[in-house]
């Protein structure tokens, strides 16, 4: 017996190998010499007088981690050949079975035959052909072979798949990596829709290959009929670039690309454009002629050593409604950016400049500032033995415009907080915080030779925070009310003319900056004055992670004028009265209320609402905003809008999503945006169609309603809208 093993290791490793051949993109990962051949069998012969050796009976061979199963097995020593017959299968360690009926090798092992190929790959897809034979060139050149990675219906396994593809021959060749077909068909539903008589795509181990993409196909309103053929083009592993011209019937050309490279400390991403389209005046109306525009958005990012990273960004367009009308970007500021940051401990430092190009119709190209450098340094420091922390923040600003106020500004803040906890649960908190600033400023009247000034600033801030939080133990519940009181201390003024105000012109007043010092997010405003601040905190918390939270709030100054403009809500003494509600009872639902309200009369002055619910077969979002004219903002009148998406299992593998935007403003309402989808999804195709609206204008961009469609089919890529 052991003479008999002997004689079939090299054979039957090479019987394993060409079966492993046969499935797509395997590699022979096994060395014939040197792994070992383990045989089971009900009965083995060997006829000397032949040179034959026959296994038969449940024969079972396995070599490394693949598995071969089979009626009989049979080596033919003169003729050397090896084969086997009758419920052969063939387990690969990846998932992959293969199945057939009778299988030979020959020619010294290095060809040979597979009758009646069924393959069932790891991801669920399936191959057949008559037959299957590896040749001398490592190609495997497969007869009437079918392709499909779908399903097969549980009801009528006979029954076509969604798609397959069928061809008179299927070539695999295993040193390109390209599957090939010839004569081939692609069926649905079993009914023919598309022939060609030579195909060709990576076999599924190719992760990146260079070629044809999926088309951009759709229709606009605006644009008319779109169509995009993009092609990919892989350099080495670490390079590849995108070209993708689009043509818009109505409009013009777009070319568009993107150019990937990774570096071993970094990357870099270019996207860029170039159209040759119709010219508008200022008034959106074709001049008849066609010209040049285009846009680049440059991406880098590069690890400097173990503290320092690196990087830029640059966006810059030709045109201001360039992006928007072609839907090449939605962005209403395009934002360029060098910097280089550092980390280390309690330490970050950061140098950067910027440059912004504002692609609002209310936006003058001249006023948009440009910043070099902005220069940043904060410190956290160690607690002390009675929790104490200081903090530094320190920066280094030079801004300037082409017309307007220019600034040069250093500034640190020096802060301390130290929180203690009383034995009886009372949480008190002491803070205090010097801002010491130092200013150079032009033009400050925004008129060209405008007057010069430099001023300096110190100011002072002290505070301390008492909260005393009781809670009540329930069977399945905690319920906490908790009231919170805080004092600030400080000088009156503090933002003299002479400081330009760059970094604290937003403002908005909420719970998230009642208790905060100074309530600008920036440097160049201060919170002047002293004050009180109270609010009462209320929640309930259940067991199984739910809860429902409550806080409102007020602030009164005692002493000092305010800095805050009319209508923020505190421009006067006593603040109006702000709150926030937060609602989770569970995981998927998810509900958050903020608003203000006037302090005499109680009416909503800003007023916001969030609601979202997720569940696998539904999902829904509404988020709803309302400020009342008598609000801090540039703009006039009342503002309300509210957004609404919708999303929808609507049965297994269909689904559809609705989105709207509406502007509920004085009264009106009207549609800005608006989507309506609908979606098939299975693990071998994907079709969806979707409308568009948009109610938006602006100088050469018209409301627009747009069709967008896609299908995509798995491995063969596909058609789809942009």
């Amino acid at each position: 017996m052991s003479r008999v093993a002997a004689l079939l290791l090299g054979p039957l490793a090479g019987l394993l190998l060409l079966f492993a051949a046969a499935l797509p993109g395997r590699a022979q990962d096994l060395d014939v010499e040197k792994t070992p051949v383990l045989l089971q069998a009900e009965e083995l012969t060997y006829n000397e007088d032949l040179g034959v050796v026959t296994a038969r009976g449940n024969v079972e061979m396995s070599q490394g981690p693949r598995v071969l199963m089979a009626d009989t097995v049979t080596y033919n020593q003169k003729a050397n050949t090896v084969t086997a017959s009758g419920n052969v299968a063939l387990m690969e360690p990846t998932g992959e079975v293969l199945f057939t009926d009778y299988a030979e090798l020959h020619d010294e092992l290095k060809t040979g035959f597979i009758e009646n190929l069924r393959a069932l790959l790891s991801d669920g897809s399936r191959l057949a052909a008559n037959r299957a034979r590896r040749t001398a060139d490592q190609r495997k050149v497969m007869d009437r072979g079918v392709f499909s990675p779908c399903n097969l219906c549980k009801e009528d396994p006979a029954r076509a798949p969604l798609w397959q593809i069928k061809a008179i021959k299927v070539v695999h060749d295993e040193v390109a990596k390209d599957i090939i077909y010839e004569d081939a068909t692609l069926e649905m539903f079993g009914v023919p829709v598309l022939y060609t008589p030579y195909m060709r795509h990576p076999d599924p181990t190719v992760e990146r290959r260079s070629g044809l993409l999926a088309p951009t196909i759709g229709y606009s309103g605006d644009l008319g009929a779109i169509f995009g053929q993009p092609y990919y083009y892989v350099f080495d592993p670490s390079r590849d670039v995108t070209i993708e011209p689009m043509v818009f019937s109505s409009e013009g050309t777009v070319l568009r690309g993107q150019y990937r490279q990774r570096f071993s400390s970094g990357r870099i991403d270019l996207k860029a454009t170039a159209a040759y389209v119709d010219e508008h005046d200022d008034n959106g109306n074709e001049t008849g002629n066609q010209g040049l525009e285009g846009s680049a958005d440059l991406e880098g990012r590069f690890a400097l050593d173990r503290t320092w990273r690196g990087g830029f960004d640059f966006q810059q367009s030709s045109e201001r409604t360039y992006l928007k009308r072609f839907r090449l970007g939605h962005e209403d500021v395009l934002t360029s950016r060098l910097y280089a940051e550092g980390f280390r401990g309690r330490n970050y430092a950061a140098v950067n400049a910027y440059k912004w190009q504002d692609l609002r119709a209310s936006s003058d190209p001249d006023d948009t500032p440009l910043v070099m450098p902005f220069a940043e340094y904060s410190f956290v420091g160690q607690p002390n033995g009675l929790g104490g922390r200081s903090s530094i923040d320190a920066s280094l600003l030079a801004l300037t415009r082409e017309r307007g106020t220019d600034s040069r500004r250093a500034s640190l803040v020096y802060g301390w907080k130290m929180p203690h906890t009383t034995g009886n649960g009372q949480l008190l908190t002491l803070e205090s915080r010097v801002q010491t600033d130092g200013y150079y400023a032009s033009d400050l009247s925004g008129a060209t030779g405008g007057d010069d000034e430099t001023t300096a600033r110190l100011f002072p801030q002290v505070g301390v925070k008492w909260q005393y939080p009781w809670a009540r133990r329930a069977a399945t519940y905690t319920h906490v009310v908790e009231p919170i009181v805080g004092i600030v201390g400080g000088p009156n003024g503090g933002n003299p003319d002479e400081i330009p105000n760059e970094d604290s012109r937003s403002f908005e007043f909420d719970t998230t900056n009642l208790f905060r010092m100074n309530r600008y997010e920036g440097v160049d405003r201060v919170t002047s004055g002293s004050r009180v601040d109270y609010a009462l905190r209320t929640g309930v918390y259940g067991d199984n992670g739910g809860s429902t939270e409550l806080l409102i709030g007020q602030s009164y100054r005692f002493y000092g004028n305010s800095a805050f403009d009319a209508g923020t809500g505190l421009d006067e003494d006593l603040s109006d009265i702000v709150g926030a509600l937060t609602v989770r009872p569970r995981e998927q639902f998810d509900l958050s209320y903020r608003f203000r309200l006037d302090k005499e009369t109680g009416s909503v002055r800003r007023n916001e609402f969030g609601f979202g619910y997720h569940h696998p077969r539904f999902a829904a979002l509404i988020d709803y905003i309302a400020i009342d004219d008598s609000a801090a903002s540039d703009l006039a009148g009342n503002r309300e809008q509210v957004e609404a998406t919708l999303n929808v299992a609507l049965a297994p593998h269909w689904s559809t999503l609705f989105n709207a935007v509406y502007d509920l403003s004085d009264g009106d309402n009207r549609l800005l945006r608006g989507r309506a989808g609908f979606t098939y999804s299975d693990e071998c195709l994907t079709f969806g169609v979707d409308l568009e609206r948009s109610d938006i204008e602006d100088q050469d961009i018209e409301a627009d309603t747009r069709v967008m469609f896609r299908i995509v089919f798995k491995y063969l890529g596909g058609v789809e809208s942009q």
